[in-house]
């Protein structure tokens, strides 16, 4: 399957997208390892409500980071689903410019888009329904992490460390502010190869939910019961 780039938010739109390969990182020095985050802890306050989306184009309603889609953000995603063939579904949604990855807003991440986009507002703290930084602790590119998140994480790499970090569309990665210290995906596939299981992973709660990184390729799948059914979200990185 040839390379492409990225854009689907894809658990609305139950599609598979794949992203540019992920840039190797410089050689790794040697890093303390990850400790464990606290446990997740509920936060005292009620996630922050959904923004208002408001009918802007064409009676289609959208927010992106809390601030309703404008005229140059309506063009954007037309744009886009003209070379994608997809509409996206009316909803308030986050975006992370840095990473590429998307969600719904109070949600965890459900997929990833080109980075760079002009789209919404800065991504606020509580855009997943934490801020605080007692649901996860672990901020990436200025969100809390949602719970949900923070598990692929730990799947991926075996140990988190809370705090406030950087994470590129390539998975380099470093604490807020400084220099990149290393490659998510370099690490996960270094901790699989050192526990002696070759160059993949493979992860299953078995209710859907699974998580595979090998050769370059993170693949995460995972499904969600809401109202009116089941939803399913698929996405892939670095993957052929």
């Amino acid at each position: 399957m040839k390379r492409i780039a990225t854009f689907a938010i894809v658990s609305v739109l139950a599609a598979t997208a794949c992203a540019p390969a992920p840039t190797a990182a410089p050689a790794m020095q040697p890093q303390p390892p990850m400790q464990p985050a606290p446990a997740p802890v509920p936060p005292s306050a009620a996630p922050a409500a959904a923004p208002a989306a408001s009918a802007t184009h064409a009676g289609r309603t959208a927010s992106f980071n809390g601030r309703v889609a404008t005229g140059a953000d309506w063009q954007i995603i037309v744009q886009l689903e003209t070379m994608y063939g997809r509409q996206l579904p009316d909803g308030a949604y986050w975006y992370d410019r840095t990473s590429g990855a998307t969600g719904m807003w109070g949600g965890p991440t459900i997929g990833f888009v080109a980075p760079g986009l002009e789209l919404g507002a800065p991504l606020p703290a509580n855009a997943s329904g934490g801020g605080s930084g007692q649901v996860t602790g672990v901020f990436i590119n200025g969100r809390e992490i949602h719970a949900q998140d923070h598990a692929a994480l730990v799947q991926m790499l075996g140990q988190v460390y809370p705090g406030r970090w950087w994470v590129d569309a390539q998975g380099n990665a470093g604490q807020e502010g400084g220099p990149p210290l290393f490659n998510v995906y370099v690490v996960a596939q270094q901790r699989r190869q050192a526990s002696g299981g070759g160059d993949s992973v493979y992860r299953s709660d078995g209710r859907g939910n699974n998580v595979f990184v090998g050769k370059g390729c993170v693949a995460v799948n995972g499904s969600k019961s809401t109202d009116s059914g089941s939803v399913s979200t698929s996405y892939y990185v670095g993957c052929e």
